[in-house]
This record gives structure tokens, C-alpha cells and sequence, in this order.
């Protein structure tokens, strides 16, 4: 017994302690987010099990779009990035009472705006799906009964995405007195509430898609509950109906929080705009390609969404000290990291999608086909051509919040918006024109940009058009770094991601020549010899390419491997100490 408090004793103790040294807890934050995006992926597995890539799943994920750009909008992306700056400083230099004043008028004007936003979308929801559906030009495929199907789902989904706005202000609270591991378990259990939803209520619902929709609601309530133990013991005080429209520091954090709401709400766009292009492709589009987002968004949501929350407070502090040069090695570490991280894994993305397709959401079969194996494949290669730079996206916009300029963030929001929506026009259109999906058997003819067919593959235009955008929104967001002087050191940067390019590509040429060796042996129809076909090409292919970053002598190998090392010892010694206490104590 007394074993089981002690141990339940350290948890406690872990979950509730400062978290201060970034690299430490990055990689803690990078294992909870593994568990949470395995959790995750099985909830897509079982739906894909479940109901296939079927006009039902493509209604329920247009359902989804609004409620989910509201709260992107309103909740997550103004209190959980732009304002932490404003306050941290408010923090340190006013102390704890002036914080919560503000950060209750933040949130009370954020909820009360959230609500009003909620009310229209309930309110005109008949309105705002059936003109979606005739945009997509779908209205052939839907009757009355489905329609309303579709309008009560999106009033019920908005109901969680409330809940999760709440839980990210808590999240946010968090965070800004370094506790990340406790708000970065509550997505996992919000999966959990989902996998929970699929797996009971699913089946009690006569295999309805209803049963997705409550196991949402649950998995929301999971995500806020999870976090109310450590609020509690840090006395967490909230104030309801209050806000001062006098505090000066609440303004500044309207000032800075409204540019973020505004670029924000114009992404928000771009993302409607391409759930209806990939509705109004061939049936099964919208959700092949939803499919393939929440595929890809794994490495992206593992790295360089965790580094920035890690590395945030830090880069705020470093500003608020005028210290160029700390600010300026913080952020070429945080990049190079990412990239060292990610490089690898986008590798492995576009040579193994096929089989890791497959082996996520087709392992269970049911009704998830081998065609949709190869569409889904089909959107993730070109996903994975701009994976590394959309992972950077959120580190890139954390060091602009830092430095108290959002302005650019939205410019940077509109260049994505413009160039993303007429591209991904222009892409699709061009891919909808072909049945195939094997680049061999594509011509090039100009009419097909600007006309739409019927093809399977028109949602990978979609895909292409979002590597190309956001590379490219990289690439200028860092050139105004290095020109407003806020980073120096461009040289050493460059060198560094040019490295880690180079060791890519081999892995890249080692990585092809494997799987297809692998294939004139293996039976890749049979799960185990497929598992073994990727488990085994991508642990070779990755030791080739950390052996080509100690050649190409890349700093990032030997700080990850001594990493590791250590703690992998640390463990060691540890169970090797506890089992000689037990020895000694028997």
C-alpha cells in the first residue's frame, strides 16, 4: 500500500512542478503528444473501419468545419499564442492580482464573443450548409432528412468546441506558470472520450455517425476535467461577467489579441473554402483528404507545436530583456531542432505512405478499400512535400508574439489565404481531370487548371497547394526576421538547414531503394510482412541518416544522442537502485 501512495505521490508531484528547462520539456510534451497522436490515429482507424471514404463521413466533416473555425478563431489562437507575452509581463512586473484582472476580462470578452459567433451559426445553420452543398455542387446527393441531419449535427458539435474553448484558456493559464505536461494530457484524453464514443456508442446507435458527434462531447469534457485538479491546487481564481474595459493592460491585449482574431478568421476561410472544393470532387474526396491532414498534422503537431509552447515563455523573457543575441541563438536552435526532427519523418512520409496508410487505417479492414488506401497515400506525398516548413509555421509565429508584432503573423495569414485559396482552385481543378493516380500517366494541358472533371484525384491539388503556400510563407516570415534585425546569424542558419537537407536526401535514395528491394520479396498484402516491410526500412533508412548528419557534422546528433543516452541511464540506474533497496529491505 504504502508503494502505491508513493508512487501516486510522484505523480503528483511531477504534474504539479514548475517545468522550466525547454529541451526537457519538449521531449516529455513530444512523448505525451506520441501517445496522444496513436490514440488519435486508432479513433481514424475505427472510423475508417467503420464507415469508409462514404458521402455520410463527408457530411459529418462538413458539419465539423464551422463549429471548429469559430473556436480556432475566437479561443484558441488569440489566448493560447498572441497575448502570453502581455501576460507573462504583466506577471512579473504587476504580480498575481493585476494578471488575473486581465486575464478574466480576456476571457469573459472572449467566451461572450465565442457565444455570440455560436448563437448566429446555430441560428443560420439551415441557411449556411445548403449553400455550402450548392457551392460544392452536391445537392443531387442529399434529401431533405439528410440535410436536416447534417444542420443538428453542426448545432450539437458546436457544444464541445465551447467546452474546448474553456479548457484552452485553462491550458493557457497553465502555461504561463510553466505547467505544460498537464495541459498537454488533456488532447489525449479528449481522444479518449472519442475512441469511447466509436467503440460504445456506435454500435448502441445502430452504426449511426451520431455516435461520433456524442463521443466528441464526452472527449471535450474529458479535456476540461483532466486539468481542474492542478487549477485547483494553484488556487486558480476566476471571476465570471467581469470585464474592465478601463485596464490598460487589458487593452494591450485586445491590441495584440485582435490582428491574431482577424488573420486567424481569414485562415479560417481558406480552410472552409477547401473542405467545399474536396466536397464538390468525386464522393469520398472531402474525407480522403481530411484522412490525410489528420495524418500528416502528426509530425507537425509532435514537433514544432511543442518546441514553440516549450520555447515561449523564453523567447517573451529575452525580448523583455533586449537580449539580441540570446534571442537570436534560441531561435536558430528551436528551428534547427524541428528541422533535424522533422526532415526524417517527411522522408519516410512520402517514400512509405502507401504501406503507413494502410497500416493506420486500413489494418482493421471493414470498409476502408485498397482504392481509398491509394487516394489517401495519394494526398499525403504531396502533403509531405511541405511538411518541415508547416511544422516550422507555429515556432515562426510564436517568436513574432514574443516580440509583441501580430501584424505580420496576418500578413503572412492573407498571403496563405490568396495564394492558398486560387492555387488550391488551380490544383484541384488540374487533378480533377485524371481516374489515375500514378504521376506517369498525367499530361499537362492548360484548360484543366481552369475547368473541373470528375477524377478521384482532384483533392492532392489541395495538398500541393498547401506545401507550396506555406514553404513559401516560411521563407518570407524568416527573410523579415533576419532584415528587421530581430535574429542575426543568417549564415550559420542557412549552413545549418542546408546540412540537414543533404543528409535527408540520402535518406531519401536509401529509403526508396529498401522498400522497393523489400517489395520483389515480401507479400505486402499480408499484414505482418507489411509491418516488417516498414518497420524495418524506416529504422535502417533513419540510421542512415543520423549516420550522414555525423558526417556532414550536424551539432543536433550528438545533442539528441547524449540526450538519450543520459536519460536512458538515468532510468537504468534508477531501477537498478530500486531493485538493491528491495533486496536489502527483504
Amino acid at each position: 500500500m504504502g508503494t502505491i501512495k508513493e508512487f501516486f505521490a510522484t505523480i503528483k508531484r511531477v504534474l504539479s512542478a514548475e517545468q522550466n528547462e525547454i529541451i526537457s520539456v519538449a521531449g516529455i510534451l513530444i512523448l505525451i503528444s506520441i501517445v496522444t497522436k496513436v490514440l488519435g490515429m486508432f479513433f481514424l482507424t475505427l472510423v475508417a473501419k467503420e464507415f469508409g471514404t462514404s458521402i455520410e463521413t463527408d457530411l459529418f466533416y462538413l458539419a465539423s468545419v464551422l463549429p471548429e473555425t469559430i473556436t480556432n478563431i475566437i479561443l484558441l489562437g488569440v489566448i493560447s499564442s498572441s497575448v502570453i507575452p502581455i501576460f507573462i509581463h504583466i506577471k512579473e512586473r504587476n504580480g498575481d492580482r493585476e494578471f488575473f484582472k486581465s486575464f478574466d476580462s480576456t476571457i469573459n470578452a472572449s467566451m461572450l464573443l465565442f457565444g455570440l459567433l455560436a448563437l448566429l451559426a446555430a441560428i443560420f445553420s439551415r441557411q449556411l450548409i445548403p449553400l455550402a452543398i450548392q457551392v460544392a455542387g452536391k445537392n443531387q446527393l442529399l434529401g431533405e432528412g439528410q440535410l436536416n441531419e447534417v444542420v443538428w449535427m453542426m448545432r450539437l458539435l458546436l457544444i464541445p468546441q465551447i467546452i474546448l474553448g474553456v479548457s484552452a484558456f485553462f491550458s493557457t493559464w497553465l502555461n504561463i506558470y510553466q505547467r505544460f505536461l498537464v495541459p498537454q494530457l488533456a488532447p489525449l484524453f479528449f481522444n479518449i472520450g472519442k475512441i469511447l464514443g466509436i467503440l460504445i456508442l456506435v454500435p448502441l446507435m445502430h452504426g449511426s455517425i451520431w455516435g461520433l458527434v456524442w463521443g466528441t462531447l464526452i472527449g471535450s469534457l474529458f479535456h476540461l476535467l483532466i486539468q481542474i485538479p492542478l487549477l485547483k491546487h494553484l488556487k486558480f481564481s476566476f471571476k465570471l461577467f467581469i470585464i474592465d474595459l478601463k485596464d490598460r493592460n487589458f487593452l494591450r491585449v485586445l491590441r495584440l489579441g485582435l490582428p491574431r482574431v482577424f488573420s486567424l478568421s481569414i485562415e479560417q476561410i481558406a480552410v472552409v473554402v477547401d473542405s467545399v472544393i474536396a466536397l464538390g470532387l468525386s464522393v469520398g474526396s472531402l474525407t480522403a483528404y481530411q484522412m490525410a491532414v489528420r495524418l500528416i498534422s502528426l509530425p507537425m503537431g509532435l514537433f514544432g507545436a511543442n518546441y514553440a509552447t516549450a520555447s515561449y515563455p523564453s523567447f517573451a523573457r529575452l525580448h523583455s530583456k533586449n537580449d539580441t543575441a540570446g534571442f537570436s541563438k534560441l531561435f536558430n536552435s528551436i528551428v534547427q531542432q524541428i528541422v533535424f526532427l522533422s526532415v526524417p519523418v517527411s522522408v519516410i512520409f512520402i517514400i512509405m505512405r502507401v504501406p503507413i496508410v494502410r497500416l493506420v487505417y486500413g489494418i482493421f479492414g471493414g470498409n476502408f478499400t485498397w482504392e481509398a488506401t491509394l487516394l489517401v497515400a495519394w494526398i499525403v506525398l504531396f502533403f509531405s512535400l511541405g511538411l518541415v516548413f508547416e511544422g516550422l509555421r507555429t515556432a515562426i509565429f510564436k517568436v513574432y508574439f514574443a516580440v509583441h508584432n501580430s501584424i505580420i503573423p496576418l500578413l503572412g495569414s492573407m498571403f496563405v489565404v490568396v495564394v492558398g485559396i486560387s492555387s488550391g482552385i488551380l490544383f484541384s481543378n488540374y487533378f480533377s481531370h485524371f481516374n489515375s493516380i500514378t504521376p506517369s500517366d498525367f499530361i499537362f494541358n492548360w484548360q484543366y487548371f481552369v475547368t473541373k472533371g470528375d477524377g478521384i484525384a482532384g483533392a492532392a491539388g489541395l495538398a500541393l497547394s498547401s506545401s507550396i503556400t506555406f514553404s513559401l510563407e516560411f521563407v518570407l516570415l524568416t527573410i523579415i526576421l533576419f532584415r528587421k534585425k530581430i535574429v542575426t546569424n543568417f549564415r550559420i542558419f542557412f549552413v545549418g538547414l542546408i546540412k540537414k537537407f543533404i543528409a535527408a536526401l540520402i535518406m531519401a535514395i536509401v529509403c526508396y531503394l529498401m522498400s522497393k528491394l523489400w517489395e520483389e520479396v515480401l507479400n505486402t498484402t499480408r499484414t505482418f510482412q507489411l509491418i516488417f516491410l516498414s518497420t524495418s526500412t524506416i529504422i535502417s533508412s533513419f540510421m542512415v541518416y543520423i549516420w550522414s548528419c555525423y558526417f556532414l557534422r550536424i551539432e543536433e546528433v550528438d545533442y539528441f544522442i547524449n540526450l538519450v543516452s543520459r536519460n536512458f541511464s538515468g532510468l537504468i540506474n534508477r531501477i537498478f537502485k530500486r531493485g538493491k533497496k528491495n533486496q536489502v529491505l527483504s
